[in-house]
């Protein structure tokens, strides 16, 4: 075969396999992170602070827990509850057993405002964080749960990795007792789960659960980190 011909075919051939790339590529979703290291018997507990403009609470009762009983957490804070909460968030950030990461700045549906308004809302949050803290965050929880490609690839250039969740409580239900959640826990969670609550006083039963929650899963031999702890 001449050398031309070789060559053409070998151009025709880093063509068709640029094109299957790139058109493959383009059809990817990004998607958060929604649990830790499988591998490890590691359970990852969350906490959300939400608060839009209406003022949230705090569940002092749900932080005694995790100290008394040594359980590492991770707190996704919004901008405008650490403002509301100032001393309650030193306090989060000042435990080596706790992290805390973003949780926007005002909670809104993200996916529904602008990239600029998505920036905003998390640089925000990350400069209350710092301001109150001497810290940024390095995980973003975007609220509702809801994200498409745009908001994660907005975080990621924030240097924030975007997570959610594998085990769902449901403890902003004030139908949901304490009972239904410890249960919930105990029989959905495996190795790397990352479970979902409330710190903001809208989980209505997570304190008188928590402790239950707890000692199940240490019953089960699990052992409790930080999401970062369980993704490195």
């Amino acid at each position: 075969m001449p050398v031309q011909s070789r060559i053409a075919k070998a151009c025709a051939a880093l063509v068709a396999l640029y094109l299957s790339v790139h058109c493959a590529s383009a059809t990817l979703r990004l998607t958060p992170i929604t649990h830790g290291n499988a591998a490890r018997r590691e359970i990852c507990l969350t906490f959300d602070a939400c608060e839009t403009t209406k003022r949230a609470g705090f569940d002092a009762a749900i932080v005694r827990t995790l100290e008394t009983t040594h359980t590492p957490a991770t707190f996704l804070l919004c901008g405008k509850w650490m403002e509301s909460h100032p001393s309650e968030t030193r306090r989060i950030a000042s435990n080596p057993l706790f992290e805390i990461g973003s949780h926007s700045y005002i909670h809104p549906h993200m996916t529904r405002v602008s990239v600029e308004r998505m920036r905003a809302e998390l640089t925000r949050t990350q400069d209350v964080m710092f301001r109150l803290t001497g810290r940024r965050g390095k995980l973003f929880r975007p609220p509702y749960g809801e994200y498409d490609d745009t908001l994660i690839n907005v975080a990621t250039s924030l240097g924030l990795q975007t997570i959610t969740w594998s085990v769902v409580t449901g403890d902003p239900d004030k139908h949901v007792n304490a009972r239904s959640i410890v249960s919930t826990v105990l029989h959905r969670s495996k190795s790397g789960s990352i479970i979902i609550m409330h710190v903001n006083g809208r989980g209505w039963h997570t304190a008188e659960a928590l402790p239950q929650v707890i000692a199940g899963l240490r019953a089960k031999h699990y052992r409790f980190v930080t999401v970062s702890q369980s993704l490195k």
